[in-house]
C-alpha cells in the first residue's frame, strides 16, 4: 500500500465475534454493490472503488501502524462496527481519533453490531459540544446529543444479521455518495427487476456460451492458483525472515546470559536458535554465540565466569566455602547463617549465630558452628546429625584444602577430624606460660596428612612447632628459632617467617630436614606463603617472589587488601580492584574477575580451581574457572607462517595485482566510489579479494570476474590477512580478531584478540597469535585452533545440556519462552 491509494471508506472494527463477521460481509457487499444506471451516470462510476479492511489490504507489513494511519488519511469515510467491546479497544478509539484529525464527523458512519447504542457508539460521534450562557450570565460548555447516520445489524446469529447487513449496505452507500436512501433503494429494486428479466432471456445464451465459460473458469482457477502460490512463497519468505530475526535475538540473549555468569543458560539460548541440521539460512550470530558460550575457542587459562548458584537468602557478608566447593555458608541480612549444598542449591543448615562466634567447614564432611548462647556443635553432612562439642569459647582454624580443624581455648588446643579428637595439648603441660603470652599459628600442609602448630613464647622468646600426623595422632616437637617469629608458614619441607629488626623486618627460611637457615631484609609484609621452590611475600600493594635461598625472582604491584589462597600447585591472590593473580613456578599471571554489572565483591573465595564470589544484597554465588578447550591449544609443532598481503590506499597502484583488482570491481560498483577505499587485501589460496572502506565495511569480490560475493559490517579493525583453507572450505579474515567463514561466507565463529599467524604442519589448522598474551605456560603467544563443523557444534551443545532447561526465573527475566 502506498500513500497514493484512495479508499471510499475505512472499516474500523474489533477483532472479535460478531464484529469481525459483520466487517467482512459488509466490505464484500459495499465493494460488490452495483449502482443503478441513472445514479451511476450522475456519480460517474457504477460502484464504490475500494473499501479498506486490514485483513484484506495486507497480510504482512513492516510497520502496520504506519500503514493504517496512511489508509485513514486516504479514506473519505470511516465505518465503525460498534459494540461494547469496540469502545474498550484503544486501537479502535485511536483510529477514530486519527480519522477526525483530517475529516469531519459527518464522515463517520456507525453500524451497531451488538449491545445498545449508548454503550456501543463512540461519545465523540454522538455528542456535540455546545457553548451556552447560564442563568447567572456565565458561559459554559455542555454536550448535546446528535444523530449520526447509523445502521442496526444486531442479531443472534448470522442468519438474522445478514439481511440487516444487506440493508445497511445501501444506507451506507447512499451516505458515501450523498444521495437519498429511499431513492437509491427504489432504483435498486427497479434495476433488480430488469436484471431478473434479462437473466431469463440470457439463459439460452448461457447454454451456448457454456463451453467458453468453462474454459474461462479453468483459466481463472489456474491464475488464482498461481497467485496463491506466489502469495504462499512470499509468506514463507517473510516467515523465514522473522525466524532468522528471532534466532539473532536469542543469540544476543545468549551473550547477555554469558556476561551475567550463566554459561549453561547461555548455551541453551544459543542452541534454541539453531536447527539440528545445517541449513542455508541459519543464524550466524547464534552460531558464534553458541561457540562462545561453550568456550570452544577460549585461550588456555582464560579466566571467566561459568555459572551462578541461587541462594535461599540475600547475602550480607562472610562467604565461606568448603575445601572442594561442595558447600557454602553465608550470613543473610537478618543475621541468620545458611549452609547451602552448592550442587543442589538446597539449604543444609540454618541458625541465628552469635556475632562474636567463629565457624568453619571440616572439608566436605561437616561444619563447626555455635548457636546463640550455646556450645560449639559439629554438623555432619552425610547423616544430618548435630553433635555438641562441649566448648563455648574458642578460636577455630580449619584446613582449607582438606579435612580437619583446630579449636583453641585460653589454655589448650585440640585438633579434630569430624567430631573425633585427634590430638590435644594443654599449654601448662608443655611448660608454656599463660596464653596471653603465647601466639599460636595453625597450618595444614596441602597434599599431606600433616598439621603444623606453631607456638611463639613471648617470655622465653622462642618459637616451637608441633608436627601432628592427622591419621595416627602422633606428634613431634621442633624448635623453630630462639626468637619471636611472625606470620609462620610451611609446606612441610621449609618453614618461613619474619622477625622484627631495629628499623624493618628480616625474612627467614629454615630447611626442616637439615635445619639450615637463610635470611634477608624486607619491608613489612602481612602474609607469607611457601610452595614448591617459591616463597611469596605479600605486602601493601606489592608481591615479591623469592627462591628458597631468598633471592628475589619476581615482583609486581597489586591493589589493596590482598587475600591469599594456597592450592596444591599454585598461590592465588585477590585484591580490592577485582583482579586475581596466579603464581606458579615463580611466574605470575593476572586475570580480571569483575562481575557482570561492574561491581567487585569483597566476598571472594578460591577453592579447588574455582573462584566463588558474592555481592552484598544479592542472592547468588558466581563461579569463575580457568577455561581449557581441546580446540584451542598451545602451538607445539612447526607451522607455515602466513605473511600479510594487503595494500593501503597510497600503495594500491604500486602493486599490479591490487591495481588490476580495484580497476575491475570499480567498473560495476554502485555503492561506493574509489576514493572511499582504505585497504585492499587479496585472498591467499583462492581467486578472491576484498576492499575495506574508511567506514570499516568490507566488500568481498571474485577477483577474476569482479562479482560481489559478500558485504561485512562487523569487522572491528583493519583487515590484515585473508586466507582460504582449501582442506575444510573455511575462509579466515584476520584483523584484531580472526573471523571464520564457511564456504557460503557465513560467519560461524569469531576468535577475539588475536591475529592469524600461520598454518600448522601437517594438520592444516590455523595458528593464531594472542594479542593479550597472559599465559605463563606459553611465552610465545601462539595457539593452534581446531575449527569445528556445524554438526560438531550442535552435538557438543546437546551433550553439554543433556536435556537441561533454565528455571522459570531465568526464562522470565531473559524472555526464554
Amino acid at each position: 500500500m502506498t500513500r497514493t491509494d484512495r479508499y471510499d471508506a475505512f472499516i474500523s472494527y474489533r477483532h472479535c465475534a460478531p464484529d469481525s463477521e459483520i466487517a467482512s460481509r459488509l466490505q464484500k457487499k459495499l465493494e460488490g454493490f452495483r449502482l443503478p444506471k441513472d445514479i451511476a451516470k450522475k456519480a460517474g462510476r457504477n460502484r464504490l472503488s475500494r473499501i479498506f479492511r486490514d485483513e484484506t489490504e495486507f497480510a504482512v507489513a513492516d510497520d502496520l501502524t504506519q500503514a493504517i494511519d496512511e489508509a485513514l488519511v486516504n479514506s473519505d469515510f470511516l465505518i465503525a462496527i460498534c459494540s461494547p467491546e469496540y469502545l474498550k479497544s484503544q486501537w479502535c478509539r485511536k483510529e477514530i481519533e486519527s480519522f477526525l484529525r483530517f475529516h469531519d464527523r459527518k464522515h463517520v458512519l456507525l453500524v451497531l453490531a451488538e449491545g445498545e447504542p449508548m454503550e456501543s457508539f463512540p461519545p465523540e460521534i454522538i455528542y456535540d459540544d455546545l457553548y451556552k450562557i447560564g442563568a447567572d450570565g456565565r458561559p459554559y460548555w455542555t454536550k448535546v446529543p446528535r444523530e449520526p447516520l447509523a445502521a442496526d445489524c444486531r442479531g443472534e446469529n448470522a442468519k438474522e444479521r445478514n439481511p440487516k447487513i444487506d440493508k445497511a449496505t445501501m444506507r451506507l452507500i447512499a451516505a458515501i455518495l450523498g444521495i437519498g436512501f429511499d431513492d437509491l433503494q427504489q432504483r435498486h429494486r427497479h434495476e433488480q427487476y430488469k436484471h431478473t428479466r434479462n437473466r431469463v432471456f440470457a439463459v439460452f445464451g448461457v447454454l451456448v456460451a457454456f463451453l467458453a465459460i468453462c474454459v474461462g473458469f479453468l483459466f481463472r482457477i489456474s491464475k488464482q492458483n498461481l497467485e496463491i502460490m506466489t502469495q504462499n512463497e512470499e509468506i514463507a519468505r517473510q516467515n523465514e525472515i522473522i525466524s532468522l530475526k528471532y534466532a539473532d535475538t536469542l543469540a544476543a540473549t545468549s551473550d547477555n546470559l554469558l556476561r551475567d555468569g550463566k554459561r549453561k543458560d547461555a548455551v541453551y539460548a544459543a542452541r534454541l536458535a539453531l536447527p539440528d541440521e545445517k541449513t542455508d539460512n541459519y543464524s550466524e550470530l547464534a552460531s558464534k554465540a553458541l561457540a562462545n558460550a561453550l568456550g570452544i575457542y577460549d585461550f588456555p587459562n582464560t579466566f571467566g565466569c561459568d555459572n551462578d548458584i541461587l541462594l535461599p537468602c540475600s547475602v550480607l557478608d562472610e562467604l565461606v566455602l568448603s575445601s572442594k566447593g561442595g558447600y557454602a555458608s553465608v550470613k543473610d541480612l537478618d543475621h541468620v547463617r545458611y549452609v547451602v549444598d552448592m550442587n543442589s542449591g538446597s539449604t543444609v543448615l540454618s541458625f541465628e549465630e552469635n556475632d562474636y562466634s567463629e565457624f568453619a567447614f571440616d572439608g566436605e564432611q561437616g561444619f563447626v558452628f555455635k548457636r546463640q548462647d550455646d556450645n560449639y556443635s559439629y554438623f555432619e553432612f552425610a547423616s544430618g546429625t548435630e553433635m555438641n562439642l562441649g566448648i563455648s569459647k574458642v578460636q577455630v582454624n580449619a584446613n582449607n584444602n582438606g579435612e580437619g580443624y583446630v579449636l583453641e581455648t585460653d589454655d589448650a588446643l585440640t585438633l579434630f577430624n569430624g567430631s573425633q579428637i585427634i590430638w590435644h595439648i594443654n599449654y601448662s603441660d608443655e611448660d608454656f606460660p599463660e596464653s596471653s603470652m603465647l601466639d599460636t599459628t595453625v597450618g595444614f600442609v596441602s597434599g599431606t596428612d600433616e598439621c603444623w602448630i606453631f607456638i611463639t613464647d613471648y617470655v622465653s622468646k622462642t618459637t616451637n612447632a608441633y608436627i601432628v600426623d592427622m591419621m595416627s595422632g602422633s606428634s613431634l616437637r621442633m624448635l623453630v628459632a630462639n626468637a619471636v617469629c611472625y606470620d609462620l608458614t610451611t609446606d612441610g619441607k621449609s618453614i618461613v617467617w619474619k622477625q622484627e629488626e631495629k628499623y624493618d623486618y628480616s625474612l627467614w627460611i629454615k630447611n626442616t630436614v637439615d635445619g639450615s637457615t637463610e635470611s634477608t631484609i624486607i619491608s613489612d609484609a602481612y602474609d607469607l606463603i611457601v610452595i614448591d621452590n617459591d616463597v611469596v611475600v605479600v605486602s601493601e600493594r606489592a608481591v615479591a617472589i623469592y627462591d628458597k635461598k631468598l633471592n628475589e625472582k619476581n615482583r609486581f604491584e597489586t591493589g589493596d587488601f590482598i587475600r591469599t589462597f594456597v592450592s596444591d600447585d599454585a598461590v592465588i591472590l585477590l585484591d580490592s580492584t577485582g583482579r586475581l593473580y596466579r603464581i606458579m613456578n615463580g611466574e605470575s599471571a593476572c586475570y580480571d574477575t569483575l562481575l557482570a554489572d561492574g561491581n567487585y565483591s569483597w566476598m571472594k573465595v578460591f577453592r579447588d580451581g574455582k573462584l566463588y564470589a558474592a555481592i552484598t544484597g544479592d542472592n547468588h554465588i558466581y563461579t569463575y574457572t580457568f577455561r581449557h578447550s581441546d580446540y584451542m591449544t598451545v602451538t607445539t609443532g612447526d607451522y607455515e607462517e602466513i605473511l600479510s598481503v594487503y595494500a593501503d590506499v597510497e600503495l594500491i597502484y604500486e602493486n599490479p595485482v591490487t591495481s588490476a583488482f580495484v580497476d575491475l570491481i570499480i567498473k560495476n560498483e554502485t555503492e561506493f566510489q574509489q576514493n572511499r577505499i582504505r585497504r585492499v587485501v587479496m585472498c591467499q589460496n583462492a581467486d578472491l579479494g576484498l576492499v575495506q572502506l574508511y567506514d570499516g565495511a568490507v566488500h568481498i569480490y571474485d577477483s577474476s570476474t569482479g562479482a560481489k560475493i559478500k558485504t561485512i559490517y562487523s569487522v572491528e579493525s583493519r583487515v590484515s590477512n585473508f586466507y582460504y583453507d582449501s582442506y575444510r572450505g573455511y575462509y579466515y579474515l584476520s584483523s584484531w580478531n580472526v573471523d571464520i567463514y564457511d564456504e557460503d561466507f557465513k560467519n560461524i565463529y569469531s576468535i577475539k584478540n588475536c591475529v592469524l599467524a600461520g598454518i600448522e604442519k601437517p594438520g592444516g589448522n590455523p595458528v593464531l597469535f594472542n594479542l593479550t598474551q597472559n599465559n605463563p605456560d606459553n611465552y610465545s603467544g601462539h595457539y593452534t585452533a581446531c575449527p569445528v563443523t556445524y554438526e560438531q557444534l550442535i552435538s557438543m551443545a546437546d551433550d553439554y545440556l543433556s536435556g537441561y532447561e533454565p528455571d522459570e526465573r531465568v526464562k522470565e527475566k531473559y524472555s526464554l519462552g
